[in-house]
């Protein structure tokens, strides 16, 4: 089982800043010229944590929330199609309540690992945008990156922070 760090979320640490500030330096130009594709977004953050820091900094969840819809506000294209999803194994009830102004949010208690087969399975045609991004420092399945290279999809963006010494 995934070690659980109560105190990770009780303040929002400068590294963990610049790495959303990365995120929504890309997200919201890539969501903006994906729209243009007339495709289904497909957003995963596969380790999404609580959503929002016990300081009252916004998360990654919060963050891609926020650019897609900053971007729908802002695009010219007709009723684009987007689904975010959201994993998290041991903070899925904070998440709920953090994301609770985004009912479309789709909030998954477990494993990455463990879902996230099943959450692209259906999803050919639909660019896929993956964030991951796990807190602290994990052994990460590369073969489900190569079962990701060989799906059918529009498009897949993989954004991953490689957290290693």
């Amino acid at each position: 089982m995934a070690k659980k760090n109560n105190d990770f979320f009780v303040k929002k640490k400068d590294w963990s800043t610049v790495k959303d500030e990365l995120l929504g330096c890309y997200f919201k130009p890539y969501v903006s010229k994906i729209f243009h594709t007339y495709r289904p977004l497909v957003y995963v953050d596969c380790f999404a944590g609580k959503g929002k820091f016990e300081d009252g900094n916004d998360g990654s969840p919060l963050i891609a929330l926020s650019i897609i819809s900053e971007c729908l506000e802002s695009t010219k294209v007709q009723n684009p199609v987007i689904e975010t999803t959201f994993i998290d194994l041991n903070y899925a009830d904070d998440l709920k309540n953090n994301l609770s102004a985004y009912p479309e949010a789709h909030i998954i208690s477990g494993k990455y690992e463990d879902n996230i087969e099943s959450i692209l399975s259906n999803k050919g045609n639909c660019n896929v945008f993956l964030y991951i991004d796990p807190y602290g420092i994990k052994a990460l399945q590369c073969s489900l990156f190569d079962s990701f290279a060989k799906g059918n999809f529009y498009s897949i963006e993989l954004l991953i922070n490689m957290n290693s010494f």
